[in-house]
């Protein structure tokens, strides 16, 4: 879908609560993944909390402040935000989230061998594979896939090598 601001367009991944959409501005969170191919500003979202984080490219510089690959940048969606690229065209996972309803952060994560993770029921959490090979929950993940993780109080991480994987938490308010 194209961005607000018509530079660009992203891939949504999810948005919750079903029926809502980025147009109403009526979710929770939404999940998306874009390449920034030039600098510019970016989209406001007003009343939004935004994370973002380069997944593909050199990084990027987000009003004077530098993100390296896998380096998540949070900041408010009703702040005028400027993005120059640090090379050449970067790829992006962005969640956009509502704070009055809930608090969001963003790991990425290592895995050099399978394990299990005790989880937080009333959390969700977004899993996305990055780098590697990786089954959760009896799901096997291809690179770039989005697995979303909710009422759970453990799950399993199989890696036959090593995994790289954006770990959202997002928990009510």
């Amino acid at each position: 879908m194209p961005w607000k601001n018509g530079k660009g367009s992203t891939a949504e991944i999810v948005i919750a609560p079903a029926g809502s959409t980025l147009a109403r501005l009526d979710f929770d969170y939404r999940l998306s993944s874009a390449p920034i191919k030039e600098a510019g500003p970016f989209s406001r979202f007003p009343g939004y909390d935004r994370i973002l984080l380069p997944i593909g490219g050199a990084g990027f510089v987000l009003n004077g402040h530098p993100y390296a690959t896998f380096e998540a940048a949070h900041f408010k969606g009703d702040d005028e935000t400027h993005c120059e690229l640090l090379k050449k065209e970067v790829t992006d996972l962005g969640l956009i989230y509502d704070p009055d309803r809930l608090g969001a952060n963003v790991r990425v994560l290592t895995l050099p061998f399978s394990l299990s993770l005790t989880l937080i029921p009333a959390h969700t959490y977004l899993i996305t594979l990055l780098e590697g090979s990786l089954t959760v929950a009896q799901h096997a993940l291809a690179r770039g896939d989005t697995l979303v993780v909710t009422a759970e109080e453990d799950i399993r991480f199989e890696c036959s090598k090593k995994a790289s994987i954006a770990f959202f938490t997002l928990q009510s308010r």
